[in-house]
């Protein structure tokens, strides 16, 4: 009697049935890829505006400097195009808390304070903890540059007596960040058209 050989059955290809399946778990990471990293972060970042004269080495704003910061809040509101922000950091000074008050009061926030040592690890808190945000950053002649160069890439040096500057760094992700210099206090008009780049 004659054996019958029995073919192996052919198991489908999976290849047909792989290739949506790719598809969509791409389509899934690309969705989260944007999601997670196709943000824009915005850092406005602003000196404390005049001081008082007082011996002790923490003075108050004076009567220019608290004329100057009366409005900030609403300038900052008025140039930011979504009108928001959401975090607020100020140097543990007497000037850079008062200069944060109004923004503070603007946009319902607390003002957190700075030390001396948290400035050089500023940049990369931002980076990390408040990508996709609206931080504004209040501070000095000797720090604020520090913290443009590391965000922007870019070198500013402020003078002593620049108390009315802006500057604000858009930080698309991906893409290369810019960086705008605006004016406040008096004489200089809400939503005043930004120069791009130190002057």
């Amino acid at each position: 009697m004659a054996e019958t050989l029995s073919r192996p059955r052919r198991r489908p290809h999976a290849a047909p049935l792989l290739v949506p399946l790719l598809f969509v778990l791409a389509a899934g990471a690309g969705v989260f890829w944007i999601g997670t990293w196709a943000r824009t972060t915005v850092v406005v970042l602003v000196r404390h505006a005049e001081a008082a004269t007082d011996p002790s080495g923490n003075p108050d704003l004076s009567p220019e400097g608290e004329a100057r910061v009366r409005g900030l809040g609403e300038f900052i509101a008025s140039v930011l195009a979504g009108g928001k922000v959401d975090y607020l950091f100020a140097g543990d000074t007497r000037l850079a808390e008062q200069t944060a008050a109004p923004i503070a009061n603007q946009f319902q926030l607390p003002i957190n304070l700075l030390a001396p040592s948290d400035w050089d690890g500023l940049a990369s808190r931002i980076k990390r903890d408040h990508r996709g945000k609206t931080v504004v950053v209040v501070g000095y002649a000797n720090t604020i540059p520090g913290v443009v160069s590391r965000l922007s890439a870019t070198n500013i040096a402020m003078s002593s007596d620049e108390y009315d500057s802006i500057y604000v760094i858009v930080m698309p992700s991906p893409g290369s960040a810019r960086l705008f210099k605006l004016h406040y206090g008096p004489g200089n008009a809400p939503g005043k058209k930004p120069r791009v780049g130190p002057e």
